[in-house]
């Protein structure tokens, strides 16, 4: 996959993609949902049916970063999530690129413009995408456009989850309340975050139950509840099972930042430094504060039993 980040100072893009024109993709896609894999799919079945590459057009930063940053929305993926997951879902090229005033200030057919610098043939996005200065342009003006310049548009519906549009906003509200089964629902995939393992205590250790730690910052990403969960995480191409608690474990006074502690089951080695992703799948209990050591172990043991279980 060829990635491209500046589309505003680049000119003709026709070597990215070996001549072949293109269909691309359009939005956000800030947390690469179902109904955002919808648009892709789409965009991706009209490319082999007209052999053409299957680009995607989105952004680096969430456009209320320039629009209005006090109301920028927690992050549902990290960056290098979101590149290997379009990978995987056949993307040719990939135009990320930064939102910021120069392209805020673009009006509708100034963006499309400069969108011919891919030689698309089609656009996909979803019914309610919007592009241009203040969002002025919408699906029927692009359409129109499409019209008049020759080239198709095809305006995928919102899918739904219980009566209601798929959205972003939804899946970052039922992670707050700990409603997993419908994030994971509407994500197509249960929710996971990305870190690299830092060197803590050594507490998991010493009580027999090594962890990796993964420092996680609630203002920036999406985080359910604090407690204990069934969790994956994903080590290079390697996923293993286990448990996680997520909080300033309290039975120890000396935690002074939030921090996602992994058991991984069945897993030897030292995983310091390494980027790993953490999949929750299921809340097992709150945290609790423990009088006693003995007690402590006794409760990870029985959370590591009903975890397995949840994997038979």
């Amino acid at each position: 996959m060829i990635i491209v980040n500046d589309l505003l100072h680049s000119g003709d893009l026709a070597e990215k993609t070996g001549g072949t024109p293109t269909v691309v993709a359009l939005g956000t896609f800030d947390g690469l949902h179902r109904g955002h894999m919808d648009v892709i799919g789409r965009a991706g079945d009209y490319a082999r049916e007209h052999g053409l590459r299957l680009a995607v057009l989105t952004f680096v930063n969430h456009p209320y970063t320039w629009i209005n940053p006090c109301a920028v929305p927690q992050s549902l993926i990290s960056p290098a999530e979101k590149i290997r997951r379009l990978k995987e879902a056949g993307v040719n090229l990939l135009v990320d690129i930064p939102f910021d005033r120069e392209l805020a200030l673009l009006s509708p057919k100034e963006f499309v413009r400069q969108l011919r610098k891919l030689h698309f043939r089609c656009l996909v996005c979803g019914a309610n995408f919007s592009y241009g200065f203040r969002g002025n342009g919408n699906t029927v003006m692009l359409a129109q456009s499409g019209r008049i310049n020759g080239y198709d548009v095809l305006v995928r519906p919102l899918l739904e989850y219980r009566g209601e549009p798929v959205s972003s906003t939804r899946i970052r509200r039922d992670i707050a309340r700990g409603n997993l089964a419908d994030a994971e629902a509407m994500l197509g995939r249960p929710y996971s975050v990305e870190g690299i393992v830092r060197k803590g205590f050594q507490r998991g250790r010493t009580l027999g139950f090594p962890t990796a730690n993964l420092y996680v910052d609630r203002n920036g990403t999406a985080l359910p509840p604090s407690g204990v969960y069934i969790m994956n995480v994903r080590v290079g191409e390697t996923i293993y099972n286990g448990v996680g608690n997520l909080g300033m474990n309290p039975t120890f006074d000396d935690v002074i930042r939030e921090v996602l502690e992994v058991h991984l089951f069945d897993f030897q080695g030292n995983l310091y430094g390494e980027t790993v992703e953490a999949s929750f799948r299921r809340f097992l209990r709150p945290e609790e504060r423990f009088h006693t050591l003995e007690a402590l172990k006794a409760r990870i043991q029985e959370d590591q039993e009903e975890a397995k279980r949840f994997f038979l």
